[in-house]
């Protein structure tokens, strides 16, 4: 019997995961590597709607930006499904459960992809408990990895497992 998920959301920071900083290749956009590792993503968690959660989000012309950056690598994203609240500037943790108070409903598994600590911290505290299980913290200086990838694709299967 299929898990009864019917929508995956992931919340894509931009600074630190797929542009790490610094970053000395200026022939794109992305570096290759971040790129490789979001496709791989979109290949294992086919299906996935993106939800904007970078501060990249408050300009229109950096969002278009990104998507013809993926357009450029070939990845099949042409739009983002949402944004977090652009008028938000507070915690990302806090951002996203913003979002997730508005839109989330039963059959929803989400992650979140971010250099920013969304689970430990003082700032965090609050909403940690809603938090574990869905992000993957990437490292600033190197973005996503394969590595990041995998744990992303572990924490979606836990989901859909619960759910189902």
């Amino acid at each position: 019997m299929l898990p009864a998920v019917v929508e995956v959301i992931i919340f894509l920071d931009i600074d630190g995961v797929l542009l790490p900083f610094p970053n000395s290749d200026h022939s794109s956009l992305f570096p290759e590597e971040t790129m490789k590792a979001l496709k791989r993503l979109l290949e294992e968690i086919s299906g996935s709607q993106f939800v904007l959660s970078s501060t990249w989000r408050v300009r229109s012309q950096f969002v278009s930006d990104i998507l013809e950056a993926f357009s450029a690598y070939g990845l099949p994203l042409t739009y983002f499904y949402d944004m977090t609240d652009p008028n938000l500037h507070s915690e990302r943790q806090w951002e996203i459960y913003d979002w997730l108070e508005r839109k989330r409903h039963p059959g929803m598994v989400w992650l979140a992809l971010d250099d920013e600590e969304l689970v430990d911290g003082d700032a965090n505290r609050k909403y940690s408990h809603i938090f574990e299980g869905h992000a993957v913290r990437t490292k600033s200086d190197k973005g996503l990895t394969m590595e990041d990838v995998d744990l992303a694709v572990q924490l979606w299967k836990a989901q859909v497992d619960d759910i189902g």
